[in-house]
């Protein structure tokens, strides 16, 4: 923060979710719903190279990431929020239709939380 002083500093975090207790009281800065508490790392296996990739929230469809599969397996780095936050509900979808051959579409659901998983995508010939 500017104007505290550098030894003062270490008690008054810049970032949110910090707490000071002592001198008969606390001083903290609470985090919103909107902060990240940390990533998830979702692991896609089993893809068809050139199959579009896309994550979304389950809610409104908003896109978290799109890309194209350029190996069999891809790895997604995503932001984690607090226990019932909507922000943790992913809709994945996966589609192979730009080239021969052709694969049906594939859609499944993860709940995002600090952590990891992995997910074996079973693509079915169109």
């Amino acid at each position: 923060m500017p104007g505290i002083p550098d030894p003062l500093a270490q008690f008054f975090p810049m970032s949110r979710g910090n707490a000071v207790h002592g001198f008969m009281g606390s001083i903290g800065v609470a985090r919103l719903p909107t902060d990240s508490i940390g990533n998830f790392t979702l692991t896609l296996t089993n893809l068809v190279i050139g199959s579009a990739i896309r994550i979304e929230l389950l809610g409104d469809g908003s896109l978290i990431e799109y890309r194209v599969a350029d190996a069999a397996s891809e790895v997604f780095v995503v932001p984690a929020y607090g226990s019932g936050n909507p922000g943790n509900s992913l809709r994945i979808k996966v589609r192979k239709s730009s080239s021969a051959p052709f694969y049906k579409n594939y859609e499944t659901q993860a709940t995002a939380l600090v952590g990891s998983q992995s997910i074996f995508v079973s693509q079915i010939p169109d």
